[in-house]
């Protein structure tokens, strides 16, 4: 992740549609009179020598300036409205550099929508930890009003208690981007149009704090991940955040479904998250839908799902082996004999993933088993699971389609009915039997006398419950029970 890393923009008039603004980079825009004409203030600021190269900030040069306790010419100002004009494009923070030596509130002003003469001000303060090293600031004015073009910044950096004069290095004053879902502003996801799918983060992702002055300085906390979790549904697959800028990454906001896949820069102490093309570790659960945009390596994966003693339907994002399985062998769809409707099967070791399935001669019942494989490619998911023998990543009814049920034979789904994910059901015309290598049906032989619909037992948020159920209402085979 892009963590406090600012792009070296040149400065700009208008902004590209979601492009950083960068206010102030110490690069490419003087600080007194001219074309361009940049700061001006009280404290008097000079174009100086980056000496911190090797930080957060590489740019070359920065603004320095010097300000003293309980100086009244401690203030430097940014004016935009004779040549930058910039546009918050929805955004309504504000980021700077700063080095001093002393810890202590930084208070940023910006005037809407004027020279500042007339109109408003917005005041925010954040705390600078001190040290004489670059740290990054973000001002947040989401408290302050709505407003898109300001016409001054003023940068205040409180003296403390420190006597004589500090020197004060400000760098890369930028507007951040606003943060985005598929291109989207959170303002347009609500309850009618909630987060879902695949998605495709950009802008500045961010959480932390800053002091809203206007209002007795007032604490004004901000977390566009949790923000995210309150909008989103369990039907998030993955979130690539790759073309993000960050700060403090809650990472955990992401999985309100567990079987999300994150595309991320770093690395986060999470399951299902994707850097550089590998995973730690990737767990799954039937429960919940799971889709992958992209091929990843995974060290190693987990997948709770019931298992039943003989046969069972799988479809699995990389390929796997009847061992690991527990299973003598694993069989994938041939062929349908319409006139002896007879489902025809291979079977085989191993199964390439994506690619629907069943187990033979599983030893024993497992409920709730946590399948553990190890090093494992997951495959993108493609947009057909087959078209007979079908596989499904979500949850999908199965009113009319075949599964297996526990005696080990083809039972028709009924009323209610549905396939959870990393499943599989057949899609033909009432088939009397599965045959396995063109032999006489042995394994399954024959279809149930009655459609049943799913025996599995859900809780009221659609989440497969598993062992001795405790007090509640649950949903089984479509209806609601009470557990007392």
């Amino acid at each position: 992740m892009k963590k406090f890393t600012l792009v070296a923009l040149a400065m700009m008039a208008s902004a590209s549609c979601f492009a950083q603004t960068t206010l102030w980079n110490g690069e490419d825009t003087k600080i007194t009179s001219g074309e361009h004409a940049g700061f001006w203030g009280d404290a008097s600021p000079v174009l100086a020598d980056n000496h911190e190269t090797d930080g957060i900030n590489t740019s070359a040069h920065c603004l320095k300036f010097v300000i003293t306790k309980g100086g009244n010419n401690n203030t430097v100002k940014l004016p935009f409205k004779d040549w930058i004009k910039p546009s918050m494009n929805g955004s309504k923070r504000v980021s700077l550099m700063i080095k001093k030596e002393n810890a202590e509130n930084v208070i940023v002003q910006l005037s809407d929508p004027t020279d500042g003469s007339t109109g408003y001000w917005y005041n925010q303060a954040t705390w600078y930890d001190g040290g004489n090293k670059w740290q990054k600031l973000v001002f947040d004015f989401t408290a302050n009003g709505d407003f898109d073009k300001p016409g001054v910044m003023s940068i205040t950096p409180q003296a403390g208690n420190i006597d004589g004069d500090q020197i004060v290095y400000i760098d890369n004053i930028v507007i951040e981007n606003a943060p985005r879902i598929n291109g989207k502003l959170f303002s347009e996801y609500n309850a009618e149009n909630p987060i879902s799918g695949a998605l495709t983060l950009t802008g500045a992702w961010m959480k932390g704090s800053s002091i809203n002055v206007d209002d007795k300085w007032k604490n004004n906390t901000y977390n566009d991940f949790e923000f995210f979790k309150t909008q989103a549904t369990d039907g998030v697959t993955s979130i690539d955040m790759r073309g993000t800028v960050t700060k403090d990454v809650d990472i955990n906001q992401f999985f309100k479904n567990p079987n999300t896949i994150v595309y991320a820069d770093a690395a986060y102490e999470h399951a299902n998250v994707v850097v550089n093309g590998t995973a730690a570790s990737v767990e799954l659960t039937d429960a919940n839908a799971f889709n992958a945009p992209e091929d990843f390596t995974a060290t190693t994966v987990k997948l709770t799902r019931g298992v039943q003693k003989g046969i069972n339907s799988f479809v699995l994002p990389f390929a796997a082996t009847a061992e690991e399985l527990g299973a003598t062998q694993v069989a994938t769809y041939d062929s349908y004999d319409k006139a002896a409707k007879i489902a025809n099967f291979k079977t085989a070791a191993d199964v390439a993933a994506n690619t629907p399935f069943l187990t033979m001669d599983v030893a024993e019942d497992k409920k709730a088993d946590v399948l553990n494989f190890g090093e494992k490619t997951i495959v993108a998911t493609p947009e057909s699971l087959g078209t007979d023998f079908v596989g499904v990543y979500a949850k999908t009814n199965a009113n009319g389609k075949y599964g297996i049920n526990a005696d080990g034979k083809l039972q028709k789904g009924g009323e209610g009915a549905y396939v959870n994910a990393f499943h599989a059901y057949l899609n033909v015309t009432d088939p009397a039997a599965v045959a396995f290598n063109g032999s006489t049906p042995t394994a399954i032989n024959g279809v149930a006398a009655d459609k049943v619909a799913d025996t599995a037992v859900y809780d009221l948020s659609g989440r497969r419950v598993y062992g001795k159920l405790q007090k509640g209402l649950y949903i089984m085979n479509g209806k609601k029970v009470v557990v007392k």
